[in-house]
C-alpha cells in the first residue's frame, strides 16, 4: 500500500523548525501489519534523526539530532523515550511521545561520556545510563531523576570497562550490564586503547544499593570478544551479541545465552554461516513470546535465529541488516531494519516481506517496538 497521508516534522530544541518534503510514493508500508516503531536514522544529506513510525496513523515524526544517535529506551507507559548519542557521546535527549517534542536534553557531567544505551526503571521514575568515567577508565551507571527534570542524582559502578547496553530483569530491581571491555577517551573517541588486555563481562547489579550480585566472563582465550548488546526473555534468559577484536582469521562464537548464576553459554552457527558473520554482530532481540531470538550481522548481510535454549534455527539474508525488534502482530515474528531504508517483517519460518521502505533514509543500529 502506498500511503496517501503522512507527516514529517523536524523538531529541533523541542520546537518545530521545518518540514521534510519527500515524495510520498517512496514510502511503502505493508498493508496488514501495524506497529509503532522508534529508531535512529540518517537522511541522504548526512543529517541524523530520532524517528517514530506509526503505521496506524501513517505518521512519521523525525526529530533532528545534533549527532548520530544509537540506542533508544522508553517508559513502560509510553510517555517518554530517551535517545542516546553514539558511543562515546555527549547527549541524551528525552522525547515526550504525547507531544512529539523534545522535553529534556541531558548533557554529560565532568569526566564522563554516555556510552550509547540506557533504561528506565519499571516505575518510570529513574533513567539509568551506561557511561564511561574516562578519567579512570572504569565504567559507571549514571542515575537521573525523571520527575526532577532528569537531574543527575549520582552513579554506581558498572563493574567493568566500557558498559554498553543495559537491561532490567523482570523483578525490576536487577540491572544487567554488557561491559564491553573496550577503553576509550574523548581525545581519540573511536580508538580502542586496551585491545591486548581487554576483558568483557556481564554484570548483575542491584539498582537500589549499586551492589554487584554476580559477574560472568568468557574464557580467557576469548578475552578480545566484546559483549556489546543484550536482550532479556520473559523468564530472564539473557541473549548476547558480541564483536571480536582479535585475529581476523579466527572465527570465535559471537552469540551466547546466560541465566542467573549460570556461566555464559557460547553459541556457534553451523558451517560457513559462522564465517559469514565476519566477527561482528549488530543487535539482538527476543520474540514477543520469548521462545526465539534474532541476532543481526550488518557486515555479513544476514540475521540468524535461535531458540531460547540456544539451538540454531535459521537465517534470512538482508544487506546491512542491524536494527532488530519483536513484532506485535505475531508473537514469533520480528522486524529487521537496514542501511537501505528498509524494514522487513520476518515470519516464524524466517521468510521476509517488506514492511517499510524509503530510499531517503539509512536506518542505524537499533529498533524499538512500542507494545
Amino acid at each position: 500500500m502506498v500511503i496517501n497521508r503522512r507527516q514529517f516534522l523536524t523538531l529541533s530544541s523541542g520546537l518545530a523548525s521545518g518540514m521534510l518534503l519527500f515524495d510520498p510514493s517512496s514510502i511503502i508500508y505493508a498493508s496488514s501489519n501495524t506497529h509503532t516503531i522508534l529508531g535512529c536514522r540518517s537522511d541522504r544529506d548526512g543529517k541524523h534523526f530520532f524517528s517514530l513510525i506509526d503505521q496506524n496513523t501513517e505518521t512519521e515524526i523525525n526529530i533532528l539530532l545534533p549527532q548520530r544517535g544509537h540506542g533508544i529506551c522508553a517508559t513502560t507507559d509510553g510517555h517518554y523515550a530517551a535517545v542516546f548519542a553514539r558511543r562515546p557521546g555527549d547527549f541524551v535527549w528525552v522525547i515526550d511521545l504525547n507531544t512529539q517534542q523534545v522535553s529534556h536534553k541531558i548533557s554529560t557531567t565532568s569526566q564522563r561520556n554516555f556510552y550509547g544505551h540506557g533504561v528506565f526503571t519499571s516505575d518510570g521514575s529513574t533513567l539509568l545510563c551506561s557511561e564511561n568515567a574516562y578519567d579512570t577508565g572504569r565504567g559507571v551507571i549514571g542515575v537521573y531523576d525523571v520527575h526532577n527534570n532528569f537531574t543527575r542524582l549520582g552513579e554506581f559502578e558498572s563493574y567493568g570497562i566500557g558498559p554498553h547496553e543495559i537491561k532490567l530483569l523482570s523483578n525490576g530491581e536487577t540491572l544487567i550490564v554488557a561491559n564491553g571491555g573496550i577503553q576509550t577517551h574523548p581525545d581519540t573517541p573511536r580508538v580502542k586503547l586496551n585491545l591486548e588486555t581487554m576483558r568483557a563481562n556481564l554484570a548483575y547489579i542491584d539498582i537500589t544499593s549499586g551492589r554487584l550480585l554476580h559477574k560472568h566472563e568468557l574464557d580467557s582465550e576469548l578475552h578480545q570478544l566484546s559483549i556489546r548488546h543484550i536482550d532479556i526473555s520473559s523468564n530472564d534468559i539473557v541473549a548476547i551479541a558480541m564483536q571480536f577484536l582479535g585475529d581476523p582469521y579466527l572465527y570465535p562464537p559471537l552469540i551466547a545465552i546466560q541465566q542467573g548464576e549460570q556461566p555464559i553459554k557460547a553459541l556457534t552457527a553451523p558451517g560457513d554461516i559462522q564465517n559469514r558473520l565476519r566477527n561482528y554482530c549488530g543487535s539482538v532481540a527476543f520474540s514477543k513470546n520469548s521462545k526465539t531470538f534474532v541476532v543481526s550481522s550488518p557486515r555479513g548481510g544476514l540475521a540468524t535465529y535461535w531458540s531460547v535454549n540456544g539451538d540454531y534455527l535459521g537465517l534470512h539474508n538482508q544487506v546491512d541488516a542491524c536494527g532488530v525488534s519483536h513484532s506485535t502482530n505475531n508473537e514469533a515474528e520480528f522486524l529487521v531494519s537496514d542501511g537501505s531504508g528498509e524494514i522487513l517483517q520476518v515470519s516464524n519460518d524466517y521468510t521476509s516481506t517488506a514492511y517499510y521502505q524509503s530510499s531517503q533514509w539509512r536506518w542505524d543500529n537499533h529498533l524499538l517496538t512500542l507494545s
